[in-house]
């Protein structure tokens, strides 16, 4: 049983056959997760155990057989129940091949989208999934990425929507989270922001609080590890990966990571710069 980050039992799955799907195994595991988000659709698979889904204003209790939606930028926390176990699949899911699917359904662009429905009940049972994600750590065939494409395809057509047009309430926060991305690695102050766009820091912090359900440093810290593994999963050292993000040094960038992610930067970049099986 896994006790420290290091020992945990997992790996990490990439291709370029699907580049836009990054899979992550875990195995009993007890290691919990800060606040997070994702900019993928995630989707988590129980294998066995328990682990609690903390979720906006809500807490998902999910056992062996259950299958979770977590929509992109949704802020979740998993953590495990009563000290037990879990062993789980993770897929991250590229927002921009979703929003490709849901535009070839609703026939027009659709650039954001929205998922109605958390635990799902898919056509393709947790048994089916975790065979087909095997096979995809085993040798990789044209036959077993279309039946991922295919089981991908019908979860996001079945539990996501085109976004709605945003209200004029929570055009404040998005401005400051433009504000935000402009350089990620030394973000303008809040209080200067504050001063650009006339409102009180105060009221910046509560309109993306209330819209985001993240605090702005928390979502800079959530954006940096991001990119992190973006920058990682591309083959960048991890000492360029710190400096091009901020961080103060390499330990800095590690501690962050593990926080957010239970994972070093080492055994991340390790198990997504695998060699592809050709078809």
């Amino acid at each position: 049983m896994a006790h420290t980050v290091r020992d945990i039992n997992q790996r990490f799955w990439s291709s370029i056959h699907t580049p836009y799907l990054t899979i992550r195994s875990t195995s009993d595991s007890i290691q919990g997760y800060k606040a997070h988000s994702h900019e993928e659709l995630s989707i988590g698979i129980i294998q066995s155990g328990m682990t609690c889904i903390a979720m906006g204003d809500k807490d998902i209790l999910l056992q062996e057989g259950d299958i979770i939606l977590i929509e992109p930028n949704k802020v979740h926390a998993c953590n495990p129940v009563n000290g037990i176990a879990r062993s789980y699949y993770m897929l991250y899911i590229d927002s921009a091949w979703c929003s490709k699917m849901l535009s070839t359904i609703y026939g027009y662009e659709v650039t954001q989208f929205t998922c109605h429905q958390s635990l799902i009940s898919s056509q393709y049972s947790e048994t089916a999934l975790t065979a087909l994600i095997e096979r995809l750590y085993g040798q990789v065939s044209q036959q077993t990425v279309s039946e991922i494409e295919h089981a991908l395809f019908h979860i996001v057509s079945c539990y996501c929507s085109p976004l709605a047009v945003r209200s004029n309430e929570d055009e404040l926060a998005y401005e400051l989270r433009s504000y935000l991305l402009e350089n990620i690695a030394e973000p303008t102050s809040l209080s200067h922001i504050a001063q650009q766009l006339e409102r009180p820091k105060e009221s910046l912090i509560r309109s993306f609080k209330r819209r985001f359900g993240i605090t702005p440093r928390s979502f800079v810290n959530n954006s940096r590890i991001e990119k992190a593994k973006l920058l990682l999963k591309n083959g960048m050292s991890i000492v360029d990966v710190a400096n091009e993000l901020g961080f103060s040094d390499q330990s800095q960038l590690h501690r962050a990571f593990v926080n957010y992610t239970a994972s070093t930067p080492r055994q991340y970049q390790k198990g997504v710069l695998i060699s592809d099986n050709n078809l």
